[in-house]
């Protein structure tokens, strides 16, 4: 069997799944190796209206054989060439191995760079569950702020709510840390915290849903416990006398919000169990069942105010 046409022309073939010997076009990475993709022109112009125009126009060097086929060099690398042409191929077969946090970058940097919003939004899938992204937010956040992708740069940015951004725990990475983008980070940090930490302070607890619930609707305002803290709690402003267990909750639950302010720093069982262990009465030691529950609607309350906390990061150009 010859050799297929574009063989001299590369050191490397891809394979699988870009090797069809049926394609119709080569797109060539760059790098010392100049990785060859053996792709579909329809696939590249229904993914992007840059590659349309580009192959419309496409002109082979003089002395190219007929049957050669067009080849495309591109200024990234394979494996970031890879992570992209695999969100916008149907079927794609090729390694386990899931790309790297700088791939990723690439690819996004890359997406933005053709117009290919479709394969944008998959790449924002991979990034946001990538584990270099939950393993390291702050690294992620900083290198797609560097790129100015503004929506791979929110995703970061929200994941690093579960760390805290103090020197004891991020001092080791300064160094290779973008000195603007950490500050518009800290910055971001601190305006979710206070926004947390306002969302569940106070008396008033109106978003609670109005459904029956027994751990507040049944307190009885003659149980011997001291000292009583009195909220309102529903649409209704309904009336809630509390022990100090419910009230200490409140305060460790501020506490926590001040460093990670995303819900589930105050729904885990170190915040709620030291308020199981506050002496009580019977009637309210039953009623102490319910803050799980009541813990579970903070926690809503502070990603949906949390959400909202967008300003700060503003990035010049987002990706798409």
């Amino acid at each position: 069997m010859d050799p297929p046409p574009w063989s001299e022309h590369s050191n490397t073939a891809f394979g699988p799944p870009f090797d069809d010997t049926d394609a119709d076009v080569i797109l060539r990475s760059s790098g010392p190796d100049r990785v060859d993709f053996m792709v579909y022109k329809v696939i590249l112009s229904k993914a992007s209206p840059v590659f349309r125009t580009m192959l419309s126009l496409y002109q082979p060097a003089k002395g190219t054989p007929k049957e050669s086929l067009p080849i495309i060099g591109l200024a990234e690398d394979s494996k970031a060439l890879a992570a992209l042409l695999s969100v916008i191929y149907p079927h794609t077969s090729g390694s386990d191995e899931q790309p790297s946090l700088n791939d990723l970058i690439t690819a996004l940097d890359m997406a933005r760079k053709y117009d290919m919003a479709t394969a944008s939004r998959r790449l924002l899938i991979d990034f946001k569950g990538s584990k270099d992204v939950t393993g390291s937010p702050l690294e992620a956040f900083c290198a797609a702020y560097s790129r100015e992708l503004g929506e791979a740069a929110q995703i970061a940015a929200r994941e690093t709510l579960k760390h805290r951004l103090n020197l004891d725990d991020i001092g080791d990475t300064l160094e290779y840390t973008n000195g603007p983008a950490f500050h518009r980070l800290w910055k971001f940090h601190r305006a979710c915290s206070s926004a947390a930490v306002i969302a569940i302070s106070g008396i008033n607890f109106t978003w609670i849903p109005p459904a029956p619930i027994a751990w507040w609707s049944a307190a009885s305002t003659t149980c011997p416990c001291r000292p009583k803290y009195q909220y309102t709690l529903g649409p209704q402003m309904s009336s809630w006398m509390a022990n100090s267990s419910w009230s200490g909750y409140l305060e460790r639950a501020c506490n926590a919000l001040r460093e990670h302010p995303y819900s589930g720093a105050i729904t885990k069982q170190g915040i709620l169990r030291p308020s199981y262990q506050v002496y009580m009465c019977d009637g309210c030691r039953q009623l102490i069942c319910g803050l799980p529950e009541f813990s579970r609607y903070l926690g809503e309350e502070v990603d949906r105010v949390v959400s909202n906390v967008r300003g700060v990061l503003h990035v010049s150009r987002c990706s798409r």
